[in-house]
């Protein structure tokens, strides 16, 4: 009866465990939409975007091996909002040329998502008609090569 006590105890505690871990991760999703609605935002106001939808596909966070990166899951979905943030704040940058202005104004819908590979440390762009593809590196860590990678899109 002790051992089934004991037992029992361990597997509550693991479980909560597990389902604390979950909800981590869905306060960090939450909180890097946030960022990512309000930096959208920025971009529609300062390129003039009559409309731009953003849409994040989580998915590929699920399939990282954690025990590779440096950070916890919770942790690298946090930085996530951090690094789309500072992409986006280099795209409302872009804006202040007029030619540059002029083309992402066209853009009505960003999508984005993680690299594949996790060894890959840089945020990579992919205009398709008016859709700006954004596959950010899996460690959600900022980069100072982000304004140039965008630029190059239109270049």
């Amino acid at each position: 009866m002790q051992v089934t006590k004991i037992l029992l105890g361990t597997l509550i505690i693991a479980l909560s465990s597990y389902a604390f871990a979950g909800i981590k991760d869905k306060k960090a999703i939450k909180g890097s939409e946030a960022k990512i609605t309000t930096a959208a935002a920025s971009v529609k106001t300062a390129c003039g975007n009559s409309k731009l939808d953003t849409k994040v596909d989580w998915t590929q966070w699920d399939k990282y091996d954690y025990k590779k990166m440096s950070r916890k899951k919770h942790e690298i979905l946090r930085f996530t909002g951090g690094l789309t943030e500072s992409v986006l704040s280099s795209m409302a940058d872009l804006c202040k040329d007029a030619d540059y202005k002029a083309e992402v104004a066209k853009i009505t819908s960003l999508k984005i998502s993680g690299k594949v590979d996790q060894t890959k440390p840089y945020v990579a762009f992919n205009l398709n008609g008016n859709t700006l593809d954004i596959t950010l590196n899996a460690d959600g860590v900022s980069s100072w090569k982000n304004a140039d990678l965008l630029k190059a899109v239109w270049e």
